[in-house]
């Protein structure tokens, strides 16, 4: 697969799972809409970041973009918006002109294409991981630490859909690590990763991330995995065999 059949993967993933947390969750602010090549989605939370307008095809014209965030700050709620970092830095410009302000860090991107070819690390005897559904969604909370927001995004309905599975790592039976792999066709992308601080360092990240990816494989037939890393992140992926395809750029209102 070439560079840019891989960053359409990803984000058609990116698109696919925004839009399943919100038919999930429910809200009634909720909804979706799209003005010209750019998707937008209301998940339904006073959260900007999931109610983002995805600038995400080059193609992307700064009125369809200006439009989708009318869109969402009609229904009542915070607005964000993702542009991926080829798109022209003249549609950027209006939109700092519209008063949004670009978060300074851009996000990578990374994509492993095939996921069969990737070396799998040998798991350490003090470390359990279990991966599924719903069942682990207790213990799935309580490792990422999630806060009430969190946890009624990806509520019940989100962790039991069919297109969601979910790793859980423990040490000394307690949740301490997880993560969650969600499918858009044979894509799986992988989200939530989060290891509690005290069990840092072990490699619980790493383990958390293979076992859900591994869950996808077996129950969708996954050929791709994508995901989205902080810049801290970045070593690790890549050392699972993770390439760095493009970088978005999130840009919202002003806070103060």
């Amino acid at each position: 697969m070439d560079i840019e059949a891989r960053r359409r993967s990803a984000d058609e993933n990116i698109l696919a799972a925004f839009r399943l947390t919100s038919e999930r969750l429910g809200d009634p602010r909720a909804g979706i809409a799209r003005f010209g090549p750019v998707d937008v989605v209301a998940v339904g939370v006073d959260v900007a970041f999931f109610n983002p307008v995805l600038a995400l095809d080059p193609a992307a014209r700064a009125d369809d973009i200006v439009a989708g965030i009318a869109w969402v700050e009609a229904r009542g709620l915070p607005v964000s918006v993702q542009v991926r970092d080829d798109l022209d830095p003249g549609v950027r410009a209006r939109l700092e002109a519209t008063g949004m302000v670009a978060d300074p860090s851009a996000t990578p991107v990374m994509v492993l294409d095939p996921i069969a070819t990737a070396p799998r690390p040998r798991q350490t005897a003090d470390v359990l991981v279990r991966t599924g559904g719903v069942e682990l969604i207790d213990d799935w909370h309580a490792a990422l630490e999630a806060g009430d927001v969190q946890r009624r995004i990806l509520g019940h309905a989100m962790i039991a859909d069919p297109a969601v599975r979910v790793a859980v790592g423990y040490v000394d039976d307690q949740p301490v690590s997880a993560a969650a792999a969600i499918r858009s066709g044979e894509t799986l992308g992988v989200y939530a990763v989060g290891t509690i601080e005290r069990a840092r360092r072990r490699g619980l990240g790493r383990a958390v991330t293979w076992a859900v990816i591994d869950a996808g494989v077996i129950a969708w037939g996954s050929t791709i995995a994508i995901l989205q890393s902080s810049e801290m992140g970045i070593p690790l992926y890549r050392s699972m065999g993770f390439e760095e395809v493009s970088r978005y750029i999130e840009y919202g209102r002003p806070t103060s």
